[in-house]
């Protein structure tokens, strides 16, 4: 026991001076500097927390899906994703693996709240959607693999408006006048799932973004009503996303 509290003692310790090492300061500078440079990239990137790209699973035939965290909190992403089964493995003939449609669409409430009350924003709109098929088959009881493609789309617009004075919002001495961009990709995916229990199962999954050339992956705890997870994205802003998204399968 003091053996265990020593060593708990010296991590402890050991990783508040590296934490106080951090300039957070500077850190947060270069994040925002990030976002500033792609804000396209770094609000896709909560998109992609919020898609539901797993199969159904056995026996359903259609399922509704919204993400909880980050995405409507704190984020205000109203979000609504939906899974249809068009054909359940091995229904035609044995080793015909299942096929699913996928799809959803969001829109961030912040946004249009912000241009109410607001005296710098003038207009802001952030939204997206994704579509896409996965197919899946089981290669033993316990395993399943699938494989897929969605295609996805996200606009963010916001322009901003002078104060009393005349004078534009200002990021590092530089005036902040509107942006207009936006996301737009095909990815491939591919995964791998294993059942835990009645309606449980880990989950794990690579996607690549065929006109961006960038991989990002995610590992998640699926239960009956609720998706526990996190996406790692590699060149992001923020390379790890916890994800909870809430479900319901029919």
């Amino acid at each position: 026991m003091k053996r265990i509290t020593f060593t708990l003692t010296a991590l402890l310790c050991f990783n508040g001076a590296a934490f106080a090492a951090i300039d957070w300061e500077s850190k947060g500078m270069q994040m925002a500097g990030e976002i500033i440079a792609n804000p396209a990239g770094f609000f896709y990137d909560f998109q992609q927390d919020l898609e539901g790209t797993t199969p159904l699973p056995p026996g359903k035939t259609w399922g509704i899906q919204t993400g909880l965290f980050p995405t409507a909190i704190p984020l205000t992403y109203a979000n609504v994703s939906g899974k249809v089964r068009l054909h359940g493995e091995g229904r035609i003939a044995p080793g015909v693996p299942q096929v699913d449609l996928i799809g959803g669409y969001w829109d961030m409430l912040a946004a249009k709240m912000a241009t109410k009350d607001s005296k710098t924003i003038d207009s802001a709109k952030f939204g997206g959607y994704y579509m896409g098929g996965i197919i899946s088959a089981s290669v033993s009881p316990k395993v399943r693999t699938f494989w897929g493609y969605k295609h996805s789309v996200m606009a963010a617009k916001l322009a901003f408006k002078p104060d009393e004075d005349g004078k534009l919002p200002q990021f590092m001495g530089t005036d902040l006048n509107s942006f207009d961009t936006g996301f737009k990709d095909d990815f491939i995916i591919a995964g791998i799932e294993t059942p835990k229990g009645v309606n449980k199962l880990w989950s794990m999954q690579l996607n690549y973004g065929i006109k961006t050339q960038t991989f990002s992956s995610k590992v998640s705890w699926y239960g009956k009503y609720f998706e526990l997870g996190l996406n790692i994205f590699p060149e992001g802003v923020l390379v790890v996303h916890p994800v909870w998204n809430f479900h319901l399968n029919f």
